[in-house]
């Protein structure tokens, strides 16, 4: 039988998916939780407005849903006795007339690791799968380094001891936390970099080997990167 799907007229899911699509505003300059990216050229495109593709609704949904599981660990950090505030404090780094712009998910207070030590507060969720990578490997950083470069901007920016990630399976509830440790000197040698590939004149070069690459190929920039 063949497929039958363009002779039926649009859903209930399509129309949810379609408000998703139409009230999602992508941002016109690069963030600066985005700039852990390893990929200058990803940053360069960002910083000076390329448009990137569109995402369709389910991946909003699931973008949302991220946010959903964060207010949820926010709510089980308070009902624990936790104190959580500062929620979207602003970051900004600046050279010259260039701007790095960042928000947090906050900052925590009186962890039973470190009672004493207010925590930059940083929420990420995953599969079963990524979750248990993250199990196995045992480091935030080595799970994902643009998430470690995140926390280490606000971390900087603050001028705090520690940050305290947290990271929700989505699949069954399970909640990691690592408290990582600032690196100064790292990281302000990562923002000049940083700067100085996004005001490049060009392109700077790109950090996957061909268009076939799997990361060249779920990349917002594919289209305009290999052309």
């Amino acid at each position: 039988m063949g497929n039958l799907e363009k002779y039926i007229g649009p859903t209930t899911i399509d129309a949810i998916n379609a408000q998703y699509e139409a009230s999602n505003k992508q941002r016109s300059r690069l963030g600066l939780s985005a700039c852990g990216h390893k990929c200058n050229r990803y940053l360069w495109y960002t910083h000076n407005g390329y448009n990137k593709k569109k995402h369709e609704g389910r991946l909003l949904r699931l973008f949302q849903l991220g946010n959903i599981l964060e207010d949820q660990t926010i709510l089980d950090l308070k009902m624990a006795g936790f104190k959580h505030h500062s929620c979207q404090k602003q970051v900004l780094f600046s050279h010259g007339d260039v701007e790095l712009l960042g928000h947090i998910d906050g900052i925590v207070e009186g962890l039973i690791e470190a009672p004493k030590t207010p925590h930059l507060f940083e929420h990420k969720t995953a599969s079963k799968k990524k979750y248990n990578e993250l199990l196995k490997l045992g480091s935030y950083r080595k799970w994902n380094e643009g998430y470690y470069w995140q926390v280490q901007f606000y971390v900087l920016g603050l001028k705090l001891k520690r940050a305290a990630v947290f990271v929700y399976c989505k699949d069954d509830s399970r909640l990691y936390m690592e408290r990582v440790k600032p690196d100064r000197e790292a990281t302000i040698r990562k923002l000049e970099d940083i700067f100085e590939a996004i005001t490049a004149d060009i392109e700077p070069q790109r950090a996957c080997p061909n268009k076939s690459w799997y990361e060249a190929k779920w990349c917002d920039f594919y289209e305009v990167c290999w052309p």
